[in-house]
């Protein structure tokens, strides 16, 4: 038989992953060294009594603490990983349609495929520090759309590391199960034969992940002596072009295409 066999996947969100610049590590690197400093965060600093997590420090991380350069290499990262997360499930949820749809159908997206213009906004962005035995529980994120109209479930959201406890390594290597110490594990499904229901990724100091704000996540707790930074955001990405969905317009080419066949 050929090896012509093909992994479909229909259902279940994407995660993206990618890698920082070492230019923005560093930068943000020296933002989160600032703020450990500091002895206490002033109202608009300090993100604790907002967000999930029981982590020793958590302070917004804005405009008002990036330098020109640190924002500009923050907000480019944004754009290139939601993006590509974008694409991604534009395109599964395409591949998944083009095999049944007409040739007129098929010739209208796969043109606008190639004419996205994609818009992004961060709505906020945050960063960690955290001690031993700090954690984040089981939650998924929301965000706060243009003129306060309220809380939304949707968007995107994502974490990025910027730097390890020395002994995180000889931690998971001592567990006496699966290492999970100071991990982040992504839910979503059933536990099922066939179906994966859970993502567990270790930190890497430049790493950074992308995944839609409604995805259940947490962060297990560590033991280990020292300090682990991260940063989390959400994000709001939309094509201010048509999409792949047909448009009333659209919708008449097919009718005058039908027609042809009658």
């Amino acid at each position: 038989m050929e090896n012509d066999w093909n992994c479909l996947k229909p259902f279940g969100p994407n995660i993206i992953k990618g890698r920082m610049t070492d230019k923005l590590i560093l930068g943000l690197q020296n933002i989160f060294a600032t703020m450990k400093l500091k002895k206490t965060l002033t109202v608009k600093e300090d993100e604790s009594s907002t967000l999930a997590g029981n982590i020793k420090r958590e302070f917004n991380l804005d405009q008002n603490v990036m330098d020109k350069d640190v924002s500009q290499e923050f907000i480019e990262c944004m754009k290139l990983g939601s993006s590509e997360l974008y694409m991604e499930n534009i395109n599964q949820e395409w591949n998944c349609q083009r095999d049944v749809v007409n040739n007129k159908h098929k010739e209208i997206v796969e043109k606008r495929l190639k004419e996205m213009e994609l818009e992004l906004t961060v709505y906020s962005a945050w960063g960690n520090i955290s001690v031993a035995g700090d954690f984040n529980p089981p939650h998924f994120h929301t965000y706060y759309r243009g003129n306060n109209q309220g809380s939304t479930l949707g968007g995107m959201s994502g974490v990025g590391y910027l730097k390890l406890p020395d002994g995180i390594e000889r931690e998971w290597l001592l567990e006496d199960h699966d290492p999970s110490a100071g991990m982040i594990n992504f839910l979503d499904g059933r536990p099922a034969l066939g179906s994966t229901h859970l993502f567990r990724t270790k930190p890497v100091v430049g790493d950074i992940y992308f995944f839609p704000a409604w995805l259940i996540h947490h962060v297990h707790p560590f033991r280990s002596d020292g300090e682990r930074w991260s940063f989390s955001f959400n994000i709001d990405i939309s094509n201010v072009a048509d999409d792949i969905r047909l448009t009333g317009s659209d919708k008449n080419q097919l009718i005058e295409e039908r027609k042809k066949y009658l």
